[in-house]
Parts: C-alpha cells; structure tokens; sequence
C-alpha cells in the first residue's frame, strides 16, 4: 500500500503528544558555599536553582521493519523539547551537591517507541537528553547525575563550577505543626531579582510520603523544604490537585539517607 506525506505528519504530531512538559525557573544571590557551622537569617535564595533538561526524540529504526514503516521513516523530524524543576545546593559532611527530584533527572518516562497500529507501523526511538543547572549568575552548566532513588523520587547532582550557596541538612525531623519553607518557581515563574518563597506546616505523613501544607504546582518538583533555621528537612515532588496548597515529598530522613549514601 503506498503510504501518503500526511502520514508522517500523523506520526510527528503523535510523538509530540507522547512527550510531557514541565515548567520551572530560578534565584538571587550571596558568594561562597555556606559551612555547617553558618547560621542563616534570610532565606537561601542563593543556593536555588533551576534544574534544565532539554530532550530531542528522533526516529532510530522501523520495528520490525514494515514497508508503511520504511516509507515514512526518514522524513520524521526530531521533537525537541524542555522541562525544568526546582532544586538546592546541600551542604552535607564536607560535599555539596544538587538535589532535585528524580522525576527531573530521569528519562524513564520518555517513550520508546511509537506505535500506529492501524498502519503497521512501530517506530524505535532514540531519545537524548541534556541537563543543566543554571546558578545565580544565570549561567547554565552542564551537570551529571551522582545519585537517583525512584522511591524517594530525589537526584543528587554534581556541578564543579557551581558558585552559589548552600544549605545544610537539619539536625532532625519537623515535627507536626512546625513552620516550614520552600523556594521553588512553579511554572517558569522566577529569575535572578526574584525568588519565589512559600511557606506552610509540616502536616505528618501516610504511606511513606510527607505532606507539607506548601503550594506545589509543575515546576516546584526538586525544591527542598527548610525549617525556620533555613536547613533542609525534605523535598516537594507531587501536587496533590484536590487542594491549592499541600505538597507531597521527601522525609527528613530519607533525605538524610539519601545524603549519606552518596558521602559515605
């Protein structure tokens, strides 16, 4: 069967709606990296950064190999595309690290394949993807991944030239009730003379996650939830939809094994 262009215009416009989007953005500033003994009394809008992922999905192989297939293969455009998160520089026994939310890190969720049944047509995909921090000079540097756990959804990150601040992990956990913080840019809203700052309670946890009553939308996944000491306690990775402002995440002490596991 001979197969016609608007085919492949079919399959672009299909790959494109595979790829899922997410927003986020930047910051302000202060010099060096904080020690542990630093004590903070503003909030570390310097050790806030925006996590970038660019991500190009091209066509690599007809499979199996189908006469549709092969006809339309080659004139299939790459999709490129962009997300972001939120993430923070950690102090932690003598390193500093990155941390974002895995989610962020991960191409796990990109698609392999492309499939059009109707028309026998499977498509192999070749998915790339480019991370990035951009610190508070607003310059973007490349990053490489140290650390990811799927189930704490948290990615630790490595960025030599990293010239920010940090923060360091608190000594224990929030307790129900307590005062909690978080800088994040939930979609793209932020830059380097503005900081986003929420704040909200630590409200317990269900099921191995941690609910914090902090606005959480696409973009804020990766930012790191600060006590009143400005010191982390854990992470936001989910929006709970039904209502405007909880956030689910990390624990204090799955952050603090996460930490230790990429210092020991």
């Amino acid at each position: 069967m001979r197969i016609y262009p608007y085919f492949a215009v079919v399959i672009a416009v299909s790959l494109i709606s595979l790829v899922i989007i997410a927003s986020c953005s930047p910051y302000k500033a202060l010099e060096v990296k904080e020690a542990p003994h630093t004590y903070r009394t503003e909030p570390p809008a310097d050790a806030f950064v925006l996590i970038g992922v660019n991500t190009s999905i091209s066509a690599d192989s007809c499979d199996p190999p189908s006469e549709n297939c092969l006809s339309v293969i080659e004139d299939l455009p790459a999709i490129r595309t962009k997300k972001t998160g939120s993430g923070m520089a950690i102090w932690h026994e003598g390193k500093v690290h990155v941390v974002t939310a895995e989610h962020v890190c991960s191409d796990s969720d990109e698609p392999s394949h492309f499939n059009y049944a109707e028309k026998d047509v499977r498509i192999k995909l070749n998915v790339k993807s480019d991370l990035h921090v951009v610190g508070i000079d607003g310059i973007a540097r490349k990053a490489t991944i140290v650390s990811m756990n799927k189930d704490m959804d948290l990615c630790a990150l490595d960025v030599p030239e990293f010239s920010g601040g940090s923060v360091s992990l608190a000594v224990g956990p929030p307790t129900i009730g307590d005062k909690v913080y978080a800088i994040a840019a939930p979609y793209g809203l932020g830059g380097e003379t503005l900081s986003l700052v929420f704040d909200g309670y630590y409200s317990g946890n269900r099921d191995a996650k941690h609910y914090y009553t902090i606005p959480t939308r696409p973009g804020s996944s990766g930012a790191i939830v600060l006590n009143s000491n400005w010191r982390a306690i854990g992470s936001l990775h989910t929006a709970f939809v039904p209502l405007e402002s909880i956030g689910i995440g990390a624990g204090w002490s799955d952050l603090k094994l996460f930490l230790e596991s990429i210092t020991h």
